[in-house]
């Protein structure tokens, strides 16, 4: 493997300039530049990259912190992440926690520790007090889920105003007794204002309100089974409204499994629209976030 002096060597500069040429400085002729250049790839010379991490300002990466990639509405963000960033420049460094406050914890170092040079949050366990501290030192932005009332900038869509389009219309086709239920977290804003939109709308259209307290479930199609089990065991339903399409997907096959028709009878209706919502049989209703 070659050296850096040897490729200053074969171009007969200093080391300090095949340094300069190396990080991008201005400070260096065009001439110079290229005969480094060519003796590098002629020595096909590779700089040490976390000796030019520790020599620069910045790292050009960006970290990506979110629960989880089974769902893959948060795999589409991910991917407009990485186009964007590439147009810029920068690396994404995609990290998974599933909801795990120490694994969380340990990526952040990551921000704190200069490795990289932000933060894209898009699920979190953090307090508000966790954000604004992050947010004094750091870029960071909360994206989709965030703290209400922090410092620091999100960029999200407005849950509640969605979901009572959803379960407008559900009344509108009739359906008097819809039962709601989540996935993942119970004290996020997206639970929150859905939540909030099916109290609101129920209760303005005099409508009996199922689902009296929330319960967070594991994210999948054997959830919505088992939720859906229980839920038709207990009373009468004609509308589901589930916070995420692959758990809709399990309460259709329950529905199905019971022989009521779909939609006529119980109508589900998921979030998101993934692909799981357009591959089911009937198709399932999604919210287009």
């Amino acid at each position: 493997m070659s050296s850096i002096e040897e490729v200053a060597l074969r171009a007969k500069v200093s080391v300090a300039t095949v340094s300069r040429v190396i990080n991008k400085k201005t400070n260096v002729s065009e001439a110079t530049r290229q005969k480094v250049l060519e003796a590098i790839e002629l020595l096909k010379y590779q700089p040490n990259a976390l000796g030019v991490l520790l020599r620069k300002e910045f790292t050009n990466m960006v970290l990506v912190l979110l629960n989880s990639v089974d769902n893959p509405f948060f795999s589409d963000i991910v991917k407009g992440i990485e186009s964007v960033a590439l147009e810029h420049d920068y690396t994404v460094l995609i990290s998974t926690t599933y909801g795990d406050k120490e694994r969380e914890k340990k990526y952040l170092e990551l921000l704190q520790h200069h490795y990289v040079d932000g933060a894209l949050l898009i699920t979190n366990t953090l307090s508000r007090k966790d954000i604004d501290d992050l947010n004094d030192q750091y870029p960071i932005a909360q994206i989709l889920e965030y703290v209400s009332e922090s410092k620091a900038v999100h960029f999200s869509i407005d849950f509640y105003a969605l979901s009572v389009t959803i379960l407008e219309d559900l009344i509108q086709k009739g359906k008097k007794k819809i039962f709601f239920f989540l996935m993942f977290f119970i004290d996020i804003i997206s639970t929150h204002q859905k939540y909030q939109a099916y109290i609101d709308t129920l209760t303005k259209h005099q409508l009996p309100i199922l689902t009296k307290s929330l319960e967070s479930y594991e994210f999948g199609i054997e959830s919505g089974k088992k939720i859906a089990q229980q839920a038709l065991k207990d009373q009468i339903i004609d509308a589901f409204f589930v916070s995420s399409d692959l758990t809709a997907l399990g309460v259709l096959e329950e529905v199905k499994k019971r022989h009521y028709r779909v939609p006529e009878e119980i109508a589900i209706t998921g979030f998101d629209n993934t692909i799981f919502s357009q591959l089911s049989e009937p198709a399932l209703s999604s919210a287009e976030v």
